[in-house]
């Protein structure tokens, strides 16, 4: 068939490229005089230019794997496949190993019994989600899909899940499993440590331990005290990122191309993408730090738009901008606040979210085509429209969600290094109790 025959072309030209490319990345300029002498004036130097600016999209050079891959999907819209089935090495980043017992011996369970005259501490255990019925996890209650397995939620009814979170904070020591921590900094005010279902290789979340902020729209009761939280959040987590991952040779030349190490945390801006979700899956406020580029099934979500949700994901520099405009911006009730109404309001006084989240989207597709770490010869299948593909031969018996499982537990630092087969951690040096975390509001 024509399909067939088109395949078998692309085949050849995709070894061809590779074969010229051993280290995987090709200077632009030396990609346009291959092409121009494949197309044998049949296409124009115009057309071939217009095509490497459209690909490239301002670099200097480009991943050969991505440029194939652009060339066969770009003109029929987003490629819906992603590698799957990790076989390749992977450099893990060790969590800090700082030994320490829980603060509450007993379970969230048995810390509710004891406080069970208290109102507000019962509340602050507590997330109002939906759980995925595929995997388990608790997704904010208007997602439409698990952004974890990627699985409808649209028949999921809304419940209660226990408030990880401040289980860490009050030190507890376990829930539906123990409540250790893949520890990045530690201090009295504040807690970092490798998000559990992580979407990249180093994604953190930061979060404060002496005041409880049950979400974003909390901030705004008091913009310039919000401010000077949400700056320090990325300074914890910047700086745990810079200082432990980017201080990790074999991790850097793996997972950013060797690129050169940023001299300050600051600079990191520049790689990652940070912020909050509203509603957040657990009801503490936690910075979202995620160094891109994006595990292969995670960027799927992205592009499918089950990851970074408009309108659920405020980017950090959205909230900088929002919460320096200080009293025009100011709400009383923020419980009651619906979040568009608290965007419209910010736009009016000047910044407008939607301008900051397309600056956010453009940035993801740039740095994950820029860094692109994930080669096919790391990976032993293509998932395509859910179904797993090796090579042209389809396994029908294979779930694409078990397959991301097990991709999960190869790639992701969260809990290394693994104690007989499971992820190690510890529990948090400076447990609070309940009387000691402040409600933002009213600190």
């Amino acid at each position: 068939s024509s399909d067939t025959a088109a395949a078998r072309v692309m085949d050849v030209v995709a070894r061809t490229f590779r074969d010229a490319c051993p280290t995987g990345i090709a200077e632009l300029s030396h990609l346009r005089e291959a092409l121009m002498k494949i197309a044998q004036e049949k296409i124009s130097v115009d057309a071939i230019n217009t095509m490497l600016e459209d690909a490239a999209q301002g670099e200097k050079c480009i991943d050969i794997e991505y440029f194939l891959k652009w060339l066969t999907t770009d003109s029929v819209g987003v490629d819906t496949s992603y590698l799957a089935g990790f076989c390749g090495s992977m450099p893990h980043v060790h969590h800090l190993q700082v030994p320490a017992e829980p603060h509450f011996s007993g379970s969230i369970e048995d810390f509710r019994e004891k406080h069970k005259d208290n109102a507000s501490t019962l509340e602050r255990l507590q997330n109002t989600v939906k759980v995925c019925a595929k995997c388990g996890k608790a997704c904010a209650f208007t997602l439409a899909c698990c952004n974890a397995c990627g699985a409808s939620l649209q028949d999921v009814q809304q419940s209660h899940s226990d408030n990880i979170f401040m289980g860490f904070i009050y030190g507890i020591a376990e829930g539906k499993f123990r409540y250790k921590i893949s520890m990045r900094v530690q201090t009295p005010e504040f807690l970092c440590f490798d998000d559990p279902l992580q979407c990249s290789p180093c994604h953190l979340n930061a979060i404060p331990t002496s005041l409880y902020c049950k979400d974003l729209r909390y901030l705004f009761t008091n913009p310039e005290k919000g401010l000077v939280l949400v700056k320090r959040l990325y300074e914890i987590g910047s700086q745990a990122a810079l200082e432990q991952y980017w201080d990790h040779e074999a991790f850097r030349e793996k997972i950013w191309a060797g690129q050169q190490r940023p001299s300050q945390a600051q600079a990191l801006e520049a790689w990652a993408v940070t912020g909050f979700n509203f509603p957040p899956s657990m009801f503490q406020l936690h910075l979202q730090f995620i160094h891109l580029p994006l595990f292969p099934f995670h960027y799927n979500l992205f592009q499918s738009g089950e990851h970074f949700t408009r309108g659920r994901f405020f980017p950090l520099e959205y909230m900088k901008q929002a919460l320096a405009l200080g009293d025009a911006v100011r709400i009383e009730n923020a419980g009651s606040c619906d979040i568009e109404s608290l965007i419209s309001k910010v736009k009016a006084a000047g910044v407008d979210y939607d301008q900051v989240y397309d600056a956010m989207v453009h940035k993801i597709h740039a740095l994950q085509r820029k860094l692109s770490p994930w080669r096919e010869a790391d990976f032993r299948y293509r998932v395509m429209e859910g179904q797993v593909f090796e090579g042209r031969s389809a396994f029908p018996e294979l779930d694409p969600k078990q397959v991301q499982k097990s991709d999960a537990q190869a790639m992701c630092n969260y809990g290394r290094p693994y104690e007989e087969g499971k992820p190690s951690g510890t529990y948090y040096q400076f447990a609070k109790a309940p009387e000691e975390v402040l409600a933002f509001e009213e600190s």
